[in-house]
């Protein structure tokens, strides 16, 4: 070993062997740092990974915009614009047409834990026994905590949302009126006054019923919810009318009732009234086979001539006391936030935000631009129809605007009440014997 240490060339070999072990050193280190740097990184990723993402929040909402509501669009827009403002709140939306199958399942799914978050429902009768189960929320408990929350709505659209306990709980957007709607250019053809008081009125069904044209549009069998308000107004007046009989009832109710018969013994409806459908009675007037219609604001939007269309009050009867302005109308429905949603902090917020979009002043502009006077102060569409314009003025002039019977009885009470209208028309029953049934069935509110 000596010898060949100190053999010849020895010395280079050492010189290569150290150098070979220097770069092997630097490469270890250079391996070592890179790993280091490698696991740093990996450790920010972890890190970043380890933050999760904001959970989505669900909100399950129903309404009754949906089907053929001529509002159904605009809130499916104002839906998709509110969840663009917030991506972490997913709306699960439910919507359909306001028929009876409808209030029904609202119901039901309250009554079986089957809460939605935010609710567009009726109130009055309809919404009793979810306030009483205490299912929803008031807008003072909402308030102590939001106090902007309903802040855009004017007091006077508030002071018809008031319930049973004193409370409110709904956040209108829009109301509504009633009145009888007139096709102005079958008066005009048939050289008529529109039926400003009850005498032309009976003139222009006499007329029309002998031109063969059916005067008045109406279904007993599905709807005569409006004939029953707008004959007891007209007979007994604003005052008479807002009785809820319990005890006893005006004899201007017997009187106004009495006038079912009456017009339709005079030709004052199609022969087929007690059994047709409300669709059917709606089509008649729109296409002008009928010259007149009690209906509400939310008709507007399905007319094909809304310009040869007006609305007027009903006119009150020969001995009536119904002041010629008074009208039927108000605030019936709104947004409730449920007492389900309001306990969960996540979609407490997101429930109260979504609220406060949908009744924002722009987004009921968006919902009064079809029909009916909107819960805010907002600018008024200068685009507007000359039906739009005649319910606008006809409502604006109102001396009084009533809420209906059924916003006082009982929905038994009620129920029954409309299920005999064609008997009473018939002559089946008198109307004194079906106001008796009604004030049984309206004591047990």
């Amino acid at each position: 070993m000596m010898e060949e240490k100190n053999a010849p060339g020895g010395k280079g070999r050492l010189i290569r062997w150290t150098a070979f072990f220097a770069a092997l050193l630097v490469t270890i280190g250079l391996v070592i740092l890179w790993a280091a740097n490698n696991q740093d990184m990996s450790r920010g990723k972890e890190h970043q990974q380890a933050t999760p993402a904001p959970e989505t929040i669900k909100l399950n909402t129903v309404s009754m915009f949906g089907g053929t509501d001529p509002s159904a669009s605009d809130y499916q827009r104002l839906i998709k614009s509110f969840m663009e403002q917030n991506p972490q709140i997913l709306i699960m939306d439910e919507s359909s047409s306001a028929d009876e199958t409808w209030k029904a399942k609202v119901t039901i799914d309250f009554a079986s834990g089957n809460d939605p978050d935010v609710a567009f429902y009726f109130t009055g009768p309809d919404a009793r026994q979810i306030i009483e189960n205490g299912k929803v929320v008031s807008i003072d408990e909402i308030k102590a905590l939001y106090p902007d929350y309903a802040k855009e709505i004017s007091p006077n659209a508030m002071r018809f949302m008031e319930e049973f306990d004193g409370k409110t709980y709904a956040v209108p957007i829009r109301g509504y009126y009633e009145g009888l709607f007139c096709n102005k250019d079958l008066f005009d053809q048939y050289g008529l006054e529109l039926p400003t008081d009850w005498d032309k009125l009976e003139k222009a069904i006499a007329r029309f019923s002998k031109a063969g044209i059916v005067p008045i549009a109406a279904s007993f069998s599905d709807v005569p919810h409006y004939w029953i308000e707008h004959l007891i107004l007209a007979q007994g007046g604003i005052e008479e009318h807002r009785v809820n009989p319990i005890a006893t009832y005006p004899e201007s109710w017997v009187k106004g009732l009495s006038y079912f018969k009456y017009l339709r013994d005079m030709g004052a409806f199609s022969s087929d009234v007690n059994i047709t459908k409300n669709d059917i009675a709606s089509n008649l007037f729109i296409e002008k086979k009928a010259a007149m219609i009690i209906e509400g604001s939310w008709f507007i939007g399905g007319l094909k001539d809304p310009e040869t269309t007006v609305i007027l009050p009903m006119p009150a009867t020969p001995d009536g006391k119904k002041n010629p302005s008074d009208i039927i109308g108000g605030y019936s429905s709104g947004f409730y936030i449920s007492t389900k949603a309001w306990n969960n902090p996540e979609k407490r917020d997101a429930a109260v935000k979504f609220v406060m979009h949908m009744t924002s002043r722009e987004a009921i502009a968006a919902f009064a631009k079809v029909a009916g006077p909107p819960a805010a102060d907002i600018q008024s569409n200068a685009n507007i129809s000359r039906v739009m314009q005649s319910g606008i003025t006809m409502s604006s002039n109102a001396q009084h605007v009533e809420t209906p019977i059924d916003s006082r009885l009982t929905k038994e009470a009620w129920n029954y009440f409309v299920s005999q209208i064609g008997a009473l028309t018939d002559g089946v029953i008198t109307p004194e014997e079906l106001l008796d049934e009604v004030i049984i069935r309206n004591r047990g509110q």
